[in-house]
């Protein structure tokens, strides 16, 4: 039988080239969809490790706040306070405090019990407020014996625990100024002039010993002055909302975190809560 011998279309050809071409390029794009499929496999599991070990790293990482100060910190137990804040925002969180009545700053610095607390070391951060009477005195007085006491504490604080930030808690002035118990102290006469010297003094130093400030005294301030909200226990502790206010202004100064929306003791009613994060909020934001 005869073999047939004859030409294809030109047409015929180039369809085949074009066959041919499709099914090396089905091939290698089989292969590249199987390349990237292990990569996105691989870099899956590395990214799933990496966030595990950072998530195990924040959880074995314990925050550790200790405050130093007398019954304006242990009123309504305020440490606790600062706890439930950073808890209710998923903080791992311990705090410890050192509070005896009416203590000031050079006493404390003679106290055994807090010294030790403090070269235990392995703090963050450590929140300091001194006598409420004391920052609000003259100058002169502030300079002599109040000034260098904080300084001593802070030193002591950083040669314990050098990464440690300290915070100077700005307390809040006596409901009705001090009248009473200083006679002739201009500076103690009144609420505001009260207020306004415990704030320059607490500036002071937080500024000298570069430490963080938390303006308590600017906040309840502001709240006395725009509203008849009621912050105070007796002429000069805080009730449950004045302690709120003062935990809030703290949290926000050491974890720069939004407060409105944040935990609020139930026996404050959801407007007050709302209404004194904003106030803690504004206040910080205006305090250089």
């Amino acid at each position: 039988m005869k073999s047939l011998d004859f030409d294809l279309p030109d047409s015929y050809n180039k369809i085949l080239e074009h066959a041919v071409f499709f099914k090396l390029l089905v091939r290698k794009e089989s292969r590249l969809l199987k390349f990237r499929k292990v990569s996105i496999v691989f870099v899956s599991f590395f990214l799933l490790g990496v966030a595990f070990a950072n998530g195990s790293a924040a959880q074995t990482h314990k925050m550790r706040i200790l405050f130093v100060g007398n019954s304006l910190t242990s009123a309504n137990d305020l440490p606790g306070m600062v706890a439930q804040l950073a808890r209710s925002r998923h903080v791992d969180i311990e705090c410890d405090m050192s509070a005896p009545a009416g203590y000031t700053f050079a006493q404390h610095v003679a106290d055994p019990a807090l010294l030790q607390k403090i070269s235990q070391g392995a703090w963050d951060v450590v929140v300091l407020q001194e006598q409420s009477q004391m920052p609000a005195l003259s100058q002169t007085f502030v300079a002599q014996y109040v000034y260098p006491y904080a300084q001593q504490l802070s030193e002591l604080v950083r040669k314990a625990n050098p990464q440690a930030r300290i915070v100077f808690y700005m307390t809040m002035a006596k409901k009705n100024g001090d009248r009473q118990e200083i006679s002739g102290r201009a500076e103690l006469v009144t609420y505001d002039k009260m207020q306004r010297r415990i704030n320059g003094s607490y500036a002071f130093m937080a500024q000298h010993n570069s430490a963080l400030l938390a303006p308590v005294g600017v906040a309840w301030r502001n709240v006395r002055s725009e509203s008849r909200m009621e912050l105070y226990a007796d002429e000069k502790h805080p009730n449950l909302l004045g302690t709120y206010l003062a935990a809030c202004v703290i949290y926000k100064v050491i974890f720069k975190d939004a407060l409105v929306g944040i935990f609020h003791p139930s026996s404050i009613d959801d407007g007050s809560a709302v209404y004194l994060q904003r106030m803690a909020e504004k206040s910080v934001l205006q305090t250089p």
